[in-house]
């Protein structure tokens, strides 16, 4: 303990916590409202790195013991997420500065947002604090993804505004139609599917062989049409397939077919009083799929209302439709980080020329006060 304050020590690894590990943090997630089911998706990620973006473990101990850890993804080359644009997309990636990135909504989200855990979950913010020092000190470049009313943890951090998280709250829902009535052409919605022999159904645990395939198809249709493109992404798919060719048994996937085809899914993890998206994609190669998107959301939420479950927790807001579908959200911010003040204050000006702050994106952003600052 230095001048009253307690000092711990840190380590990255890249392996996933052991079983022992994992006991440490039983009363954390009692706190969060989740359970160990988490542990077995983030078990998945840390089996499925890539070259240019790799899970790692930040632990932090206290007198010698683990006392906190959160999962960060070290990323590199990056360019594509940046710039649509070749040459500066490529320069990007000649550059290739590595950043770290914690993804600190949720839980689960892409298989690897996290709010991090503590032993104590009454010194959460003593020991994110000295996470956040740790990354600062050691570290050219972190990206925090949290909410913007948090801001008052990032001390000196460079700010920007990203997507809000979107989130179906049905704690006061008793049936279905509480959550339909607010949207008035779901039911003409469901005709047109169902006219078009379209058909939602529920697999539990794991995929099969050809339904990994289709899976496959529609992750890349997606990410090659999206204006989205992920500093992770083939770190997100190689995830996406680890989880579902492994049997898990709270993952439930929603998968829309049509004519027996299929068109699209959804996987989630129901743990504590939560269902949390893990991933999704719909074949973006169909002129339509028929409205199956926007059934999607009825379809879990009739799920959750079943499992007694009171939040259904979507990760971003980044389309139209779930824009549309949830009934509650909050706003976002990256808070950026850099061991030398002169590269966070750069890249805080470059990322405000990049894709990820362009109109096309931020205009899911709700709040009109954009923030872009240094919070120093």
């Amino acid at each position: 303990m230095i001048n009253g304050k307690q000092t711990y020590t840190f380590q990255l690894s890249d392996k996933c916590l052991s079983s022992e590990e994992i006991r440490v943090f039983e009363d954390c997630l009692n706190y969060y409202n989740l359970d160990n089911s988490i542990w077995e998706v983030f078990a998945c990620l840390f089996k499925s790195s890539v070259e240019n973006a790799k899970p790692l473990l930040l632990k932090a101990f206290k007198d010698g013991s683990l006392f906190g850890v959160t999962i960060v993804i070290r990323c590199k080359r990056y360019g594509k997420s940046l710039f649509n644009n070749k040459l500066l997309s490529g320069l990007i990636n000649i550059i290739n500065i590595p950043f770290y990135l914690w993804i600190k909504f949720g839980c689960c989200m892409d298989m690897m947002s996290n709010p991090g855990f503590v032993k104590d979950p009454e010194k959460s913010e003593e020991v994110f604090r000295a996470m956040l020092s740790y990354f600062k000190e050691n570290n050219l470049l972190t990206f925090i993804n949290d909410y913007s009313e948090n801001i008052g943890l990032y001390e000196s951090a460079a700010v920007l505004p990203a997507l809000p998280h979107a989130i179906i709250d049905c704690s006061s829902m008793t049936s279905i139609q509480d959550y339909t009535k607010s949207h008035k052409n779901i039911k003409r919605k469901i005709r047109v599917f169902k006219n078009k022999n379209g058909e939602y159904k529920r697999i539990d645990k794991q995929l099969n062989k050809g339904q990994l395939n289709s899976l496959k198809k529609c992750f890349i249709s997606t990410s090659e049409k999206s204006v989205f493109y992920l500093p992770y992404q083939k770190l997100y798919l190689n995830a996406a397939l680890t989880t579902s060719s492994t049997e898990l048994e709270n993952v439930h996937y929603f998968i829309a077919t049509i004519n027996g085809e299929f068109i699209g899914y959804q996987a989630a993890l129901a743990t504590g009083k939560y269902l949390n998206a893990l991933h999704g994609a719909f074949d973006r190669n169909r002129k339509t799929n028929y409205h199956a998107y926007d059934i999607l959301f009825v379809k879990m939420t009739e799920f959750a209302l079943e499992k007694g479950l009171k939040m259904i927790d979507f990760g971003a807001v980044i389309n139209s439709t779930k824009e549309k579908m949830i009934n509650k959200s909050k706003e976002m911010s990256y808070f950026i980080y850099s061991k030398y003040s002169m590269v966070q204050k750069l890249f805080r000006v470059l990322l405000k020329l990049t894709k990820i702050q362009g109109a096309e994106q931020m205009k899911f952003r709700q709040s009109d006060e954009i923030i872009a600052q240094d919070n120093g």
